[in-house]
């Protein structure tokens, strides 16, 4: 009778400085801790002041926000919109087009809904539009059409969004999205893109600006 794999307690995993590798924390959490309520709860776990320096309690809320991405629940997303706000937790803005990808279709309406809302900090928008570029590299053709012309959408109607503009240029590049190229050349013509990506980047993958 073959041996059953050892779990690790979320609180016990530790430090983890991968970015695309992440673990695979379906085969590695106990039963008990795959519970999407008691990960989220782990999101605001903060570690006490005085933990020794190589304590794996300051990697918990990483490691939660990582296996519910892997879970599929995209109520992940906006807390870790509000752990990017925070210096300590740069992971969190360094993980979000991953943790995207990885919820999948689930995300694209939320991630829209921040995007459109421009009531919303500069800062989620723009990851929202990274997210959304994240889900796409993988999605469907249909799927694909749908979040590139959300993402067209955004510089049609918000021409003074410019950093925000750049990054959902950026996540139609990452999409391989070059059909949208005349109309993303226009619109950076116009000035509707600014920030987000340089210009160079943008007509070497669309071709040169029209005349």
């Amino acid at each position: 009778m073959s041996a059953q794999p050892r779990t690790i307690p979320i609180r016990e995993l530790g430090e983890d400085f991968s970015i695309d590798d992440w673990k695979d924390y379906r085969s590695i959490l106990p039963a008990e801790e795959l519970d999407e309520a008691y990960l989220l709860a782990r999101l605001d776990d903060e570690s006490p002041g005085d933990v020794p320096e190589d304590s794996p309690l300051p990697w918990v809320p990483m490691h939660a926000w990582r296996a519910l991405a892997q879970l599929h629940a995209p109520s992940v997303i906006e807390p870790v919109m509000r752990r990017a706000d925070d210096p300590d937790y740069g992971q969190a803005y360094t993980d979000f087009t991953k943790l995207s990808a990885e919820i999948g279709e689930p995300a694209i309406a939320p991630l829209q809904a921040i995007l459109a809302d421009r009531s919303r900090p500069e800062p989620h928008r723009i990851l929202a539009a990274k997210g959304l570029g994240g889900i796409g590299r993988g999605a469907t053709d249909a799927t694909r059409a749908t979040i590139a012309e959300s993402l067209l959408d955004q510089i049609r109607h918000n021409p003074g969004d410019g950093w925000i503009n750049g990054t959902a240029v950026a996540a139609l590049i990452a999409m391989d999205e070059r059909v949208a190229g005349p109309e993303v050349l226009r619109m950076y013509k116009e000035g509707r893109i600014q920030g987000g990506i340089r210009g160079e980047e943008l007509t070497s993958y669309f071709g040169p600006l029209p005349e």
